[in-house]
């Protein structure tokens, strides 16, 4: 995986130079009051040969907010969106766009379609290495892959972790870790203004099943640290195993009766 095509989060804004000594350029900004789960920038903070995640659900006001900074956002690289709104705003400016709805880029046909009309995409990470490098082989522009973070498992409007402390007289918290006793899994939950936003707590590490790919349709490897310290990041692109292989070799449950069909309780 060449680190100059890395894309990477960042959280803090000491991050960039330590990024730069290891070749890293492309820098990944969540952008105040459009998104949730990450920590997020006022537009005069970010540097101007950035690009913006924008992840929020939009309503109407959301909308006209954005539509009022539009052109304070053209100086940007790029925007990686999830709400269409955004590509309907955005779609005549000279901004690279780049779709990311994680739960619909799961096939070429789906992906090829949106790559008529943005400038790229980031493939979802729910999907199979048999499925992900037939993507890369087949689509028309070269897209983003995930290769290093925690998925988000859901987002909602709702504040969540402050009804649910309300309700049981305890301290408020705006992240928590919460366990789920069926399947034994983990969830992070952070929370802010505009609702909850669910991660499964282990990070998926995709960066030695991307030397598989075809790197000529690959735009940027996506890393998007939500807790580590810079040290360990770096270690984490030069190789070390942190985390696991997420769906690689695990084909998407659609019904409850595939648990038994494949022997799972």
């Amino acid at each position: 995986m060449k680190k100059q095509k890395v894309l990477i989060n960042i959280n803090n804004l000491e991050e960039i130079n330590e990024y730069k000594k290891i070749g890293i350029n492309n820098f990944l900004f969540a952008l105040e009051g459009f998104s949730i789960g990450y920590n997020s920038f006022d537009v005069n903070d970010i540097p101007e040969d950035s690009f913006l995640l924008i992840n929020r659900v939009l309503d109407s006001k959301d909308v006209d907010s954005l539509k009022s900074i539009k052109e304070e956002l053209t100086k940007f690289k790029g925007i990686i969106f999830e709400d269409l709104a955004v590509y309907q705003i955005f779609k005549d400016t000279s901004l690279e766009l780049i779709w990311n709805q994680a739960h619909f880029a799961t096939n070429l046909s789906s992906i090829n379609i949106w790559l008529d009309k943005v400038n790229s995409a980031v493939i979802s990470n729910e999907i199979t290495s048999n499925e992900i490098t037939d993507i890369v082989n087949g689509v028309k522009k070269p897209v983003l892959l995930n290769v290093f973070g925690k998925n988000m498992i859901m987002y909602s409007r709702r504040t969540l972790l402050s009804n649910f402390n309300k309700y049981n007289e305890l301290e408020k918290y705006n992240d928590m870790v919460l366990g789920e006793n069926h399947t034994n899994n983990n969830f992070l939950v952070k929370e802010s203004e505009f609702g909850s936003a669910f991660f499964n707590n282990e990070y998926f590490n995709y960066i030695e099943f991307s030397k598989t790919l075809n790197d000529d349709n690959i735009k940027f490897y996506l890393v998007l640290n939500l807790d580590l310290d810079i040290e360990t990041v770096k270690r984490v692109l030069d190789g070390k195993s942190i985390g696991n292989d997420g769906f690689l070799n695990k084909r998407t449950v659609y019904r409850m009766s595939e648990y038994t069909d494949r022997g799972e309780k």
